[in-house]
């Protein structure tokens, strides 16, 4: 019996320290985490407030964005320096107009979360991995892994579909109807994400290119992401790169792998444009060596603020 009772004893001194074990590693990785999500913020804020002094204001003026719509602008012209900024001679905005930014190729980023409305998880995404990104396709649209299940579907269902077998899910990687970056008209009041984020998609947003990348490249990123609309499905695994599956970073980080990076040194985890090759996250793709800052947008009391890299004569 005493002997019964010593193993007992043993085995829940040994389930104690294990659980202890458990708890200090879970608190040591949360730690560092946030300590490298700490680092990545402010090596981001400070790339972009260095993008921001570098500016000179240019003028203010108000468009007609659509009929009877009109919107506020204030223009901050960032003079090109460097040989790769130099050596793009492309315009930031998609025409003469201005009234769209964004050429073939351009990455635009949000740092905030889609779920502004839900505490904890809000600011843990945006902190630590980021909101959104998007490739534009040369058509004023853009390529975007978006993961929102509709009714009918859970996560779980994308979670185990293999991903190269045919579904008639919803969540894929897909083309948007039109440039809404700069959409006065983007959200409603009626929005849940409307007393948060107001009209437009974010209040603010980074646009990246690509150091030295070559038109045809450009159409080879491109392509590899047009190629998975409508067919792969959105990963919810986030930590797993899966080979049929992407989220929204990770789709544009392999795109430019795929025209970067040898095919035999190319990954998952993608070797372009990914700032620690794990999982690619919003604070990745600025910070990489691969990419420039380009644009830089904020709203503030409803007027559009504009930081963009001067057009070349």
């Amino acid at each position: 019996m005493a002997f019964r009772k010593h193993q007992k004893r043993t085995l829940i001194q040994r389930l104690k320290r294990f659980l202890i074990v458990i708890l200090v590693f879970l608190i040591m990785s949360f730690t560092y985490s946030m300590g490298i999500a700490t680092y990545e913020n402010i090596k981001v804020n400070k790339i972009v407030n260095d993008f921001k002094s570098r500016s000179v204001y240019e003028h203010e003026e108000t468009i007609e964005y659509y009929p009877g719509t009109f919107q506020t602008r204030v223009y901050h012209k960032v003079s090109r320096e460097t040989s790769y900024e130099l050596n793009d001679t492309r315009s930031i905005f998609t025409d003469e107009s201005r009234r769209l930014i964004g050429q073939k190729g351009d990455i635009f980023l949000s740092q905030q979360s889609p779920f502004p409305g839900v505490p904890i998880i809000h600011p843990w995404i945006s902190y630590n991995f980021g909101g959104h990104a998007a490739i534009h396709n040369g058509n004023n649209r853009f390529i975007e892994a978006v993961g929102f299940p509709q009714p009918g579907e859970t996560i779980l269902d994308f979670i185990f579909h293999p991903g190269d077998e045919p579904h008639n899910f919803s969540a894929t990687v897909s083309v948007t109807s039109s440039n809404y970056w700069l959409n006065p008209n983007f959200r409603s009041e009626s929005s849940p994400s409307y007393k948060y984020y107001g009209n437009y998609y974010r209040p603010e947003f980074i646009g990246i290119r690509v150091k030295n990348v070559t038109q045809e490249q450009i159409d080879g990123a491109v392509a590899y992401a047009d190629d998975k609309v409508d067919i792969s499905l959105y990963n919810f695994t986030f930590a797993l790169d899966l080979e049929y599956k992407f989220y929204c970073t990770d789709l544009i980080s392999r795109a430019y792998q795929s025209v970067l990076i040898e095919p035999e040194n190319q990954r998952n985890y993608a070797r372009a444009l990914n700032d620690d090759r794990f999982i690619t996250s919003v604070n990745d793709m600025i910070m990489s060596e691969d990419v420039y800052l380009a644009f830089y947008v904020e709203i503030i009391d409803e007027v559009v603020h504009i930081y963009y890299l001067e057009d070349v004569n």
